[in-house]
């Protein structure tokens, strides 16, 4: 028992004893934070002599960036809502005078389907425009839209975009009800393109699976709509919302719900009186006079051996660069001399599914191949016009779809 308490007390004394004095309390005082509770972190873009171009990569999320001068891709820049899902990064446009993109998000299908880029016209998922920053792709606004975006353009003097919706969804649920299977273009005013709370955009419904969309310039005024599911092109007076929509039929047999031509991209001529529609059913390039409002003469038409997609023109319009798919090819047609082949590249060894020919007169023409539109990635070639040949090949991302210019000049 007298051991015991001699051991504890020994123990408390020893215990005391290693305590000591206590650490000094240290308190530590810092300045309130003023900066940015999310800063910004994306690198800025600098834009190379000769000026870049952008191409979306809608299977990968990504916008990559090509320089004209080399045709080299030099950034690739990450875009859309959602930095899990796919968003789908379609067609995009460049607004210089608000330094701006806006491209529209067309979620993918999660289920099989078919025909032309089916794989971004079977969604269910609303689709929407997203405004991005010219100088580091930050998000600045955007305004939910129909599903299945397919087209944006944007006027000449950046009053008016317009969003056509290639809605296989929405004609195959309504099958046999042509009014309410017709999908619509939207109107948006690119000032009211807003982080949140933008307003709702103008809907004019004009025909089934609009795709391809040519405005009249500078304003927009007209829009002129290729109608795969309807084999018309559509002419829209955007400057009055309820006015009756005119349907132009490509050819003397369209068809409705299963087209005889397909009708699905618009490209307008550099001196306005031309619009080339391609369509892919009926494997050619028909041409609609703008002044007349009709197509010119059966003999204008450019028939081809593959599906075409959409075509650049020369910058005297005497001439368009025609990429081509199944088989996988680029033509260049003579149109100011009766739609004469001047030259003709079988691209299958080098280019998966030819989609966008781009020629702006600087010296070479761009291709962008889309590749499987699943796991490999596609390609922008850059030819010689003249020739065809190759003068450079870049590898992008999964899918990509739109080509789109920026000048040097801009920021």
């Amino acid at each position: 028992m007298l051991l015991s308490r001699f051991l504890g007390c020994a123990l408390a004394a020893a215990t005391l004893a290693s305590c000591g004095e206590p650490d000094p309390i240290i308190e530590t005082h810092y300045e309130a934070y003023e900066g940015d509770a999310y800063p910004n972190r994306r690198p800025k873009i600098v834009i190379p002599e000769g000026g870049m171009a952008v191409v979306s990569d809608s299977r990968s999320d990504t916008f990559s960036l090509i320089s004209l001068a080399t045709g080299e891709r030099f950034g690739v820049h990450a875009v859309g809502r959602d930095p899990v899902t796919i968003d789908g990064p379609h067609h995009v446009v460049v607004d210089r005078s608000r330094k701006a993109f806006y491209t529209a998000l067309s979620y993918p299908s999660l289920i099989g389907a078919v025909g032309p880029h089916a794989s971004h016209g079977s969604s269910v998922m609303a689709g929407y425009v997203q405004k991005l920053a010219l100088d580091d792709m930050r998000p600045l606004g955007q305004v939910r839209v129909e599903a299945n975006p397919g087209d944006i353009v944007i006027s000449e003097d950046g009053s008016r975009l317009v969003v056509s919706h290639f809605d296989l969804q929405r004609a195959i649920k309504n099958a046999g009800d042509v009014e309410a299977a017709r999908s619509s273009i939207v109107v948006i005013d690119p000032d009211e393109v807003l982080p949140s709370g933008s307003p709702e955009p103008v809907r004019i419904p004009v025909c089934i699976t609009a795709h391809g969309v040519a405005l009249s310039r500078p304003d927009g005024a007209r829009a002129y709509v290729a109608c795969y599911g309807e084999d018309v092109l559509t002419v829209v007076d955007l400057t009055d919302p309820t006015a009756e929509v005119e349907r132009v039929p490509v050819g003397p047999s369209p068809a409705v719900f299963e087209p005889s031509y397909g009708p699905y991209a618009a490209v307008m001529s550099p001196d306005q009186k031309t619009i080339a529609v391609s369509n892919v059913r009926s494997k050619d390039v028909r041409f609609f006079d703008v002044e007349s409002g009709e197509f010119r003469d059966p003999d204008t038409i450019a028939t081809l051996f593959g599906s075409p997609y959409f075509v650049a023109w020369s910058p005297d319009s005497s001439r368009i660069y025609v990429p081509m798919q199944a088989p996988d090819a680029i033509t260049v047609i003579d149109v100011a001399a009766g739609n004469t082949a001047l030259a003709y590249r079988d691209l299958s060894q080098v280019c998966d599914r030819p989609h966008i020919a781009d020629l702006d007169g600087t010296g070479a023409l761009f291709v962008v191949c889309e590749g499987d539109q699943i796991a490999t990635p596609g390609r922008v070639l850059r030819l010689d016009p003249e020739t065809l040949e190759t003068l450079s090949d870049a590898e992008v991302g999964l899918y990509p779809d739109a080509f789109v210019r920026v000048p040097a000049e801009a920021p």
